[in-house]
C-alpha cells in the first residue's frame, strides 16, 4: 500500500536525523567527559565508546540508504524473482545473526567479550556477498533480468555487507582492536 510506503519512509527519514543529531550529542559529551583527569583504562573506554557510537550510526546511515534503494525499487515497479528474494533473505539472516553477538557483546562485560563469534560471521556475511555477487553477474550474462533489477540487487547486497562490517568493528572497539 502506497500510503503505508510513504509513511514508513517519512518515518524512517526523521529517525535518521534523530540519530545523526543522537551521535554528535554523545560524541561530544563523551569527548568533553575525556578532557578531565582520567586513568588510562577510563580514557580506552571513553575511546571505545565514540568508536561504538560513529559505527552504530552508519548501521543507521547504511539502513537508510537501503530504504532508498527499496523506494527506487519501488518507483521502478522493479521485481525481484523468488531466488534473488530467497538469497537477499539468506544474507540479512546473516546480518541478525551478526547483530545478535553485536548486542551480547554490548551487554557483557567488555573484560569477558572475545572476537571470535563476531569475526566468524563477519567472514561468514563476506562470503555470502561474494558467492551472491558471482551468482547476480552470472545471471546478468544469461539475461535472466535486467540491468536495472541488478543494480538495485547488488546494492541491496552491498549495503547488507556494509553493516556486517559495521557490526564488527563495534566489537572490535568492545574488545580495543579499534
Amino acid at each position: 500500500d502506497n500510503k503505508k510506503f510513504d509513511a514508513l519512509m517519512k518515518r524512517i527519514r526523521k529517525y535518521e536525523d534523530i540519530t545523526d543529531k543522537m551521535e554528535v550529542e554523545i560524541a561530544d559529551y563523551l569527548a568533553k567527559s575525556a578532557q578531565g583527569e582520567m586513568s588510562d583504562s577510563a580514557s580506552l573506554k571513553v575511546r571505545s565508546m565514540i568508536s561504538i557510537i560513529n559505527d552504530m550510526e552508519r548501521i543507521g546511515d547504511v539502513c537508510y540508504q537501503i530504504s532508498i534503494t527499496l523506494e527506487r525499487k519501488k518507483e521502478q515497479k522493479t521485481d525481484f524473482t523468488t531466488d534473488l528474494n530467497k538469497s537477499l533473505e539468506e544474507i540479512m539472516n546473516e546480518v541478525v545473526k551478526a547483530f545478535k553477538i553485536m548486542n551480547k557483546n554490548l551487554n557483557s562485560d567488555y573484560k569477558q567479550v572475545s572476537i571470535t563469534d563476531a569475526d566468524e560471521a563477519e567472514i561468514a556475511i563476506n562470503k555470502m556477498r561474494n558467492r551472491l555477487r558471482k551468482k547476480y553477474l552470472e545471471k546478468i550474462e544469461k539475461g535472466e533480468f535486467n540491468i536495472q533489477t541488478g543494480m538495485i540487487y547488488n546494492n541491496l547486497i552491498h549495503s547488507l555487507e556494509k553493516i556486517g562490517d559495521h557490526i564488527f568493528n563495534v566489537t572490535e572497539a568492545i574488545v580495543g582492536d579499534k
